[in-house]
């Protein structure tokens, strides 16, 4: 039987999960719990939309003009074997790959697992480390200032990230009508900012 990755969300276009426009992958389940996190309903471990490497692989690279995809969560090294067998394919394609994860760098290498081997070694930029709320900042493309990027592989760049990049909140709606939220709201809860969108899409 192929492998699966339990997705819990996926947009075909953002600006706000990695240097340039990317396809975002959130996996559902992850152990962490970090408070304020921005996405809880992406914590728990259960069955979600269960799809297949070649589904998924499919999906993104009919998507034109996108620089790489993100893998986010949800916690991506607890689907590590999977998803490092997608990152490759997409590599294979000129695809970047950005993964946003809990743990450190060196919590990942020291554990020496063989599936999380195989996810880093396909990992261009690894934004590492559990998101702290009171820790929180306004460098582009970390939700507290305990994060680091990791450039691993010279696929991506500092130089490809700028200094003046904003933080942000974005939200997309697809045809089905559902909104999708992500980025680092400023000022806001997650509530708030789903509360006020959908205000505008009612129209009040």
């Amino acid at each position: 039987m192929a492998a699966l990755i339990n997705l819990h969300q996926f947009v075909s276009r953002s600006r706000v999960n990695g240097p340039g426009e990317r396809a975002v992958v959130w996996v559902q389940g992850c152990p962490r719990a970090c408070p304020g996190c921005f996405n809880p309903t992406s914590q728990p471990f259960k069955a979600a939309n269960k799809v297949t490497v070649e589904e998924l692989e499919s999906q993104i690279l009919a998507i034109e003009q996108i620089d790489g995809v993100t893998f986010s969560g949800g916690e991506p090294f607890c689907q590590a074997g999977v998803l490092a067998v997608l990152a490759e394919r997409l590599h294979a394609h000129g695809l970047t790959v950005v993964i946003y994860t809990g743990y450190t760098l060196e919590e990942l290498r020291a554990a020496n697992r063989p599936d999380w081997v195989a996810l880093l070694k396909e990992s261009d930029l690894l934004i590492d480390g559990p998101y702290m709320q009171e820790l929180y900042c306004n460098e582009p493309f970390r939700g507290s200032s305990n994060q680091q990027l990791r450039f691993l592989t010279g696929r991506i760049q500092p130089g490809d990230i700028q200094p003046s990049t904003p933080q942000a909140a974005e939200f997309t709606l697809d045809a089905s009508g559902t909104v999708t939220a992500t980025g680092f709201p400023q000022g806001a809860t997650a509530n708030e900012a789903f509360a006020e969108i959908a205000a505008i899409l009612g129209g009040s």
